[in-house]
């Protein structure tokens, strides 16, 4: 039984070592939303960035994966970063709440990202007065995370299930033996 429950434990145990990557990475991406969300004033209702060139190095300032964001108003006019980065619907609005950071997963430029994004809004302000804060990050790290979790897995299990299979083949043998005889 071990021979045939192994195989499918190898998708759950990848499902779980993505969700475990994805976790410290998450967190990374809700605190840049933050710093850039700092940066945000609302004037009389009308949003105003002042990115300083130590946030925006911040924002860039990763080795293995690229870094996007954008700071957006409800009418698509881009107040800071990336134009082209893909935005979430105007229907997706419904159910979510200004100061909270969401997340999302999409393609972008042939890659897969993560983006994590938040709404600012002074209370009270209607929807289209929100202000929209996005920063995504290519995968790479998340993957090699998840690659590396699933390998102190599954590796060891190489070892331990054929030991396993062999403990249970002589212990079964023995333990059948004087069944055999009589």
């Amino acid at each position: 039984p071990l021979l045939f429950v192994w195989p499918p434990s190898i998708p759950f145990t990848h499902y779980f070592a993505n969700n475990v990557a994805n976790f410290p990475y998450d967190q990374s991406l809700r605190e840049l939303v933050g710093t850039l969300s700092r940066q945000v004033q609302l004037v009389d209702g009308k949003p105003v960035v002042s990115l300083h060139a130590s946030t925006r190095a911040m924002l860039r300032a990763d080795e293995l994966d690229s870094v996007y964001f954008h700071v957006l108003t409800q009418d698509r006019k881009l107040l800071a970063g990336d134009q082209d980065l893909p935005i979430p619907a105007l229907a997706g609005v419904a159910g979510v709440l200004p100061g909270e950071v969401y997340f999302r997963d999409m393609e972008y430029k042939g890659q897969d990202i993560r983006v994590a994004y938040s709404y600012i809004a002074e209370p009270q302000a209607p929807v289209e007065q929100w202000v929209l804060v996005e920063v995504a990050e290519t995968t790479e790290k998340r993957t090699q995370l998840a690659n590396r979790i699933v390998a102190s897995v599954i590796l060891p299990q190489f070892i331990i299930i054929p030991l396993a299979v062999m403990l249970v083949w002589f212990g079964l043998s023995r333990g059948l033996r004087p069944l055999t005889r009589l």
